[in-house]
């Protein structure tokens, strides 16, 4: 691929597209480091399409020119994927914002990739639904790099992956092609449901542009409970109990580890929704119509917890506020770790039965080497939190240190052992810059061999994100 020069730069600029340009230096840290602090770009330009157009100019010109492109939507990535580290042009959807349309009756939204995903929530309340994606960066994050991650998030126990959710979209391909489905009928057999290539495709087989999306009720009852259990095992039987009792008001079923909340109490100043501490907490959700009837269920499920002892403590929580504040602290959690050191975040999809046997296989892989569990070692924690019912689990493993020594020792021993026991290397943030190497340890070769096939069909010169996805798997 050819380095970007004064002359491409120029060239965006003539077709009307902003354009920051750092010159020979680099663009800020804005564009150029992650959300965690971990992945640092090099990107000296970016350009700022305004409308799917203008996209297709950006890439044809790259494609001609054989210059790489790295697309980036809010930049709250965790593996690395948005930020360019080989000099390519740094193409950000944020000046893409509008909504198309939003249908009241078919339940459907239609909006430009750039959308913030909180400003899209809010704006479809009106019409009486919600956007069935709830994550910690709603703030910041972008409705194309929720689709582009396939995104999954707070409540994916309710409302399922955008696979589900994603009705069509429009997508620009690396030679400037558009790629018009964005369709809106929830039902269509007809052939191959291409759209769903670009579901968790990372930007790259092309840029997503628009999404149409069909949208979920807004609930007009929500009961939330944060219980502390007294281990792990507790902690499954109660989600066996939750998804009987509670049925289909079930939005979410969230779990953390004591030191998990200790660090959200040090580092974030939330207090704990818990009067004393407990080896797990959990947060409950449902989300119903009937506020009678949801509040039966949830007080009638906590009463079975009490009669078979699986429960410590209980709080529920209905007061809009003290709700807020129970959200907010799980929120935080990942925000908490990275302030308490450098954070090494993984994140995986695992049968809840191993998901406990992860965090301790780790701590006992470090402390077998030197680096976990003493004062002064390079490792100060090996925590877990995530989301239960839908397998997804965060293993954070704070260091003094980003790199070297950490993930020297445990890569791939982490990725052999997720895969080992029927897990996946990326549950919901993707591949991006660091996990493709190891996609064989949850992926068959006949399927890595289908990916790069697809890649080499719609990218054959490569430029979308290089070294990036499938590229190094």
């Amino acid at each position: 691929l050819n380095a970007v020069a004064a002359a491409d730069v120029a060239h965006f600029a003539g077709l009307g597209i902003e354009v920051e340009d750092a010159g020979s230096g680099q663009l800020g840290a804005r564009y150029n480091v992650d959300m965690l602090g971990r992945y640092a770009g090099d990107a000296s330009v970016a350009v700022f399409p305004a409308s799917t157009a203008q996209v297709s100019q950006v890439l044809a010109y790259c494609n001609e020119r054989r210059i790489g492109v790295v697309v980036q939507g809010g930049n709250t990535g965790v593996p690395g994927g948005a930020v360019a580290r080989r000099g390519e042009v740094l193409l950000s959807l944020r000046a893409m914002s509008s909504v198309r349309e939003v249908d009241p009756v078919a339940g459907v939204l239609v909006a430009d990739a750039g959308c913030v995903l909180a400003d899209l929530d809010a704006h479809v309340q009106q019409f009486g639904f919600i956007v069935p994606l709830d994550l910690a960066s709603r703030a910041r994050c972008m409705i194309g790099g929720n689709v582009s991650t396939n995104a999954g998030g707070l409540r994916y126990l309710r409302y399922g992956s955008m696979h589900g959710n994603v009705l069509g979209l429009e997508a620009v391909l690396p030679d400037g092609r558009i790629l018009d489905a964005l369709s809106t009928p929830k039902k269509d057999a007809a052939g191959y449901d291409v759209k769903q290539l670009f579901i968790g495709a990372e930007g790259s087989l092309g840029v997503v542009t628009a999404v149409a999306i069909a949208l979920a009720p807004r609930p007009r009852a929500t009961q939330l409970a944060v219980l502390g259990l007294r281990d792990f095992a507790t902690v499954q039987r109660a989600f066996v109990q939750a998804r009987h009792a509670l049925g289909e008001t079930l939005s979410a079923f969230e779990f953390w580890e004591r030191r998990c909340g200790e660090l959200v109490v040090e580092h974030m100043g939330h207090p704990s929704p818990l009067a004393a501490a407990h080896e797990y907490a959990v947060l409950v959700e449902t989300r119903g119509a009937i506020e009678r009837h949801d509040a039966e269920k949830m007080d009638a499920f906590l009463a079975a917890l009490r009669a078979d002892g699986l429960v410590a403590e209980a709080q529920v929580l209905r007061a809009p506020d003290a709700v807020a504040a129970a959200w907010r602290f799980r929120s935080d959690m990942a925000a908490a770790h990275a302030r308490s050191g450098c954070m090494h975040v993984y994140d995986f999809s695992l049968p809840p039965r191993h998901q406990a046997a992860l965090r301790d296989a780790t701590r006992r892989h470090l402390a077998a080497l030197g680096l976990y569990g003493a004062a002064d070692s390079l490792v100060t924690d090996v925590t877990v939190f995530g989301h239960i019912g839908d397998d997804n689990i965060h293993l954070q493993i704070v260091a003094r240190e980003f790199g070297g020594a950490i993930e020297d020792v445990v890569e791939p021993w982490l990725y052999e052992w997720v895969g080992g026991h029927g897990g996946s290397v990326a549950a919901e943030h993707g591949l991006g810059a660091h996990k493709a190497p190891f996609l064989r340890y949850a992926k068959s070769p006949v399927i890595i061999d289908t990916m790069k096939a697809l890649k080499r069909l719609l990218d054959p010169r490569g430029i979308m994100g290089p070294a990036r996805h499938i590229c190094q798997a």
